[in-house]
């Protein structure tokens, strides 16, 4: 039985007589510069789906030719698949009893207001989850790993022929430590041990970092420099994509170094979120219930991941 929610006994002033309006936050959020949500199909690979869970494999790819003489054995290559791994969907709810007296006598709008703000806060979780529990997660891997099991920033990830790639780095956000995840990216191994190579084509930063990104890569000349040196990011890489997320800062992300940590992809990348079901909404009428009562009852069910550390390099900004 739903009890609680909206009623005329929780909110009095709402049905009666004592106020003549009430005052509800309108945000601006969505107007912060750059901001990233769930949505961009950059930063995360939008897919769908109509399992409860997701399953893959890493592919092994080829190798380099080898050099033969004439007439020798041409050795024979060996190609697999390995490190199967499984992430299930999540379900996110929202429920709001409305009491048949308070939907009767709502003199100032609050179901409306109520409907305004389940559509907000949806959309404000998706962006939320989906930001915390993949790059707000690379450093610590508690929310999702890697298929070979380690964080998605790691020094000690492990390709399908069992060679090391390192795609973690250490540098506080400045030009030198910035190329250096550059370079990082531009000659991270494949999964045969050879060269893969990316291009950096998108920066995410906390809010705090945004500032110091947008001086570095939209600058003409090399940023916290007096001399004229050519700005290699504006001038070969200016099409980078500048994304920052409030939710990456330390006031809602618990890891480590979450202020001075700052995440590189390539177009490549395979951070990805899967949807089984957008926000569906709906009211239940009072004859479904025991106590005479509306609810409002909402959900969705997505997930976010790491298919694999390809294409990717994060720095948690500590040196």
């Amino acid at each position: 039985m739903d009890q609680g929610g909206n009623t005329t006994r929780l909110s009095p002033d709402g049905f009666q007589t004592a106020i003549d309006a009430f005052v509800a936050e309108e945000y601006e959020r969505d107007e912060l510069p750059n901001v990233l949500s769930s949505r961009n199909d950059m930063f995360f690979k939008q897919r769908s789906t109509d399992s409860m869970a997701v399953i893959w494999d890493e592919w092994s790819n080829v190798g380099t030719y080898q050099l033969t003489d004439e007439q020798e054995e041409v050795n024979v290559t060996s190609v697999r698949l390995a490190n199967q791994t499984v992430k299930r969907v999540s379900k996110y709810t929202k429920r709001i009893p409305i009491s048949w007296e308070a939907f009767k006598t709502d003199r100032h709008g609050l179901r409306e207001q109520i409907g305004r703000n389940v559509g907000d806060r949806a959309r404000l979780t998706q962006d939320q989850r989906a930001i915390l529990d993949s790059y707000g997660d690379a450093f610590a891997g508690s929310v999702n790993v890697t298929p070979d099991g380690q964080a998605l920033a790691s020094n000690s990830h492990t390709t399908v022929n069992g060679d090391t790639v390192d795609n973690l780095e250490t540098g506080a956000l400045a030009p030198d430590a910035l190329w250096t995840c550059t370079v990082s990216l531009g000659g991270q191994k494949a999964q045969d041990g050879e060269l893969g190579g990316y291009n950096f084509s998108g920066i995410l930063v906390p809010l705090t970092l945004y500032k110091t990104a947008k001086e570095i890569l939209n600058s003409s000349l090399l940023a916290n420099s007096g001399e004229n040196n050519l700005n290699i990011f504006d001038t070969d890489y200016g099409q980078v994509a500048i994304k920052q997320s409030p939710f990456l800062g330390s006031a809602y992300n618990s890891a480590s170094n979450a202020n001075t940590s700052y995440h590189l992809i390539s177009r490549q990348h395979t951070v990805s979120r899967m949807v089984l079901a957008g926000v569906e909404t709906e009211m239940v009428e009072p004859k479904y219930s025991k106590n005479d009562t509306w609810v409002l009852v909402s959900r969705y069910a997505e997930t976010v991941f790491p298919e694999s550390w390809a294409g990717y390099v994060g720095s948690n900004g500590t040196a």
